[in-house]
């Protein structure tokens, strides 16, 4: 939905719907006797699409990039992620909420895991089937690691459910409180004026004696 409101927004959703479709490649010239033109239409048509097909392709996730790998057009990639994504199906939905349950964090970073659950999140609500906020936060929850347990039981008591974007920001911060207590840097020579380490050079004894 965040994608079509942007091609509207850019007035190029005709493009990827297939109100208009590709020209032809060639055009006759009456001037000369059985030859053909490149069509300057095609080439800017192209062009267009071309552009519309890498911002699709940018946007998708790694889980659903290879439904679209033999597509070329923009009207290609929409069409295919309709049929595969949107269609209500049950075994679809049940894969999306299976995906959901055996979520966890593994060895990716905190923006990369709860990207991960936003975007299965997303699908559900795409094919009808949408999860509460505090479905979706207990799923998160329960697929992190073990350093963010205090955390998560300051956030499970809350009476209203976190939104996105306010569970991010706390994950944010947490992450990064919890990287920075572990930083030897301390308030010493070795450090900038700001707190910020660099490495230490060791540098070779060089004499400067005569030999």
């Amino acid at each position: 939905m965040q994608m079509k409101s942007y091609l509207l927004g850019q007035g190029v959703f005709h493009f990827v719907n297939g109100l208009v479709p590709c020209p032809p490649s060639h055009v006759s010239d009456s001037s000369v006797n059985s030859y053909s033109a490149i069509n300057p239409s095609f080439l800017r048509w192209k062009q267009q699409d071309q552009l519309i097909l890498s911002v699709l392709l940018s946007s998708l996730s790694m889980d659903v990039l290879h439904l679209v790998v033999e597509c070329h057009t923009s009207h290609c990639v929409w069409r295919t992620l309709e049929k595969h994504l949107a269609s209500p199906s049950n075994s679809r939905i049940m894969q999306l909420r299976g995906s959901f349950h055996d979520l966890r964090q593994g060895n990716a970073s905190i923006v990369m895991y709860i990207q991960q659950a936003k975007s299965l999140f997303d699908e559900l609500t795409v094919v009808g089937r949408p999860i509460s906020l505090e479905d979706f936060n207990l799923y998160v929850f329960h697929g992190f690691h073990g350093e963010f347990k205090d955390l998560v039981t300051s956030l499970v008591i809350k009476t209203d459910p976190l939104s996105y974007a306010d569970l991010h920001s706390h994950l944010l911060t947490h992450e990064f409180l919890h990287k920075t207590s572990f930083n030897p840097c301390v308030e010493t020579h070795l450090c900038c004026p700001h707190h910020l380490c660099y490495p230490l050079l060791i540098l070779p004894n060089i004499s400067t004696a005569p030999e």
